[in-house]
């Protein structure tokens, strides 16, 4: 299972996710982070906002975005977290025994704890 699949799965995070109109740009933002396929809009935002013309073959190992208060990142961070923790598979990163984790590291206590709490919308 993919992020992508995970997002809108009912049983999973959909769920979080109220109006996915207005989450399609975040899906193409996975898409891109995740180097998985993307529809016609999906690439000519994902062109749009980067200047790259080839789309990515491969995921990213870390994004840098610029976003306005209330755009949704607290919560597309912490859809990107717990996939990584439930649906990636470390072992081949991780020595026997070691045990892996998955930080999200805030500017202050108040981001903290709004990255800690999100809740379904």
């Amino acid at each position: 299972m993919n992020i992508i699949e995970a997002f809108n799965d009912p049983s999973l995070f959909r769920k979080h996710f109220r109006d996915l109109t207005t989450w399609w740009a975040w899906q193409a933002f996975l898409a891109a982070l995740f180097a998985l396929p993307m529809s016609e809009a999906a690439a000519t935002l994902y062109q749009e906002c980067t200047g790259c013309i080839a789309l990515p073959l491969r995921a990213f190992t870390e994004a840098f975005l610029i976003c306005g208060r209330r755009s949704g990142k607290s919560r597309i961070l912490a859809l990107i977290a717990v996939f990584l923790a439930c649906f990636v598979t470390w072992t081949a990163k991780l020595s026997p025994g070691e045990v892996g984790f998955v930080v999200i590291v805030a500017a202050d206590r108040k981001q903290a704890r709004s990255i800690l709490n999100t809740k379904t919308q």
